[in-house]
């Protein structure tokens, strides 16, 4: 089984913008747990309200490669539906980091979408990096609900988003985009 059986590569560009946005709002969110970045200049915005930008335009930018997933219809139809949960997050994530709003609930939805992550381990069955991505995720989440909840140090989650945009949006992007063959038969 190949990636073209999962994923519409015919023209692999709305794939790669959704991943380089999402990648990029993740990396931005990283940073700023990990302090860089995350103090305002003197008489500055709060850089919070950056990042929430960076995280609202690439969840709505994601919405746009939805719809194409949608329109192209057979198996993509469910990797959209994993795309529409991705996108959701990251545009309320930007809303609540935007307004500086309580981040719980953002924390109460990202525990079903780490576990609506999981069965796509079947799905891309086969296909190694993509079933890593899942994992890494499902990781990801996780920690958003144990940071917000105090369970987990912010700096913590810093290096888990910054290593999840790398492995699971600028890598996959690379990956659609060049048309590389990683089905390694694992």
């Amino acid at each position: 089984m190949d990636l073209t059986t999962h994923l519409p590569l015919e023209n692999p560009l709305p794939l790669t913008v959704l991943t380089m946005c999402l990648g990029l709002a993740a990396w931005a969110n990283g940073l700023f747990f990990l302090g860089y970045g995350a103090e305002p200049a003197e008489g500055g915005a709060h850089p919070l309200k950056t990042v929430g930008w960076i995280s609202l335009v690439g969840g709505v930018t994601a919405f746009g490669t939805v719809f194409y997933l949608l329109v192209s219809g057979g198996n993509f139809v469910a990797v959209a539906g994993l795309a529409s949960l991705y996108a959701l997050f990251f545009i309320v994530l930007g809303a609540v980091e935007i307004h500086g709003l309580d981040l719980k609930p953002v924390a109460n939805i990202s525990i079903p979408i780490a576990v609506l992550s999981l069965p796509f381990l079947i799905f891309f069955d086969g296909l190694w990096l993509f079933q890593t991505v899942m994992v890494v995720w499902t990781v990801a989440f996780a920690a958003i609900a144990a940071t917000v909840y105090g369970r987990l140090p912010a700096n913590v989650l810093g290096w888990i988003l910054v290593v999840t945009a790398i492995w699971t949006f600028f890598l996959p992007a690379v990956v659609i985009s060049l048309g590389i063959d990683l089905n390694l038969g694992f």
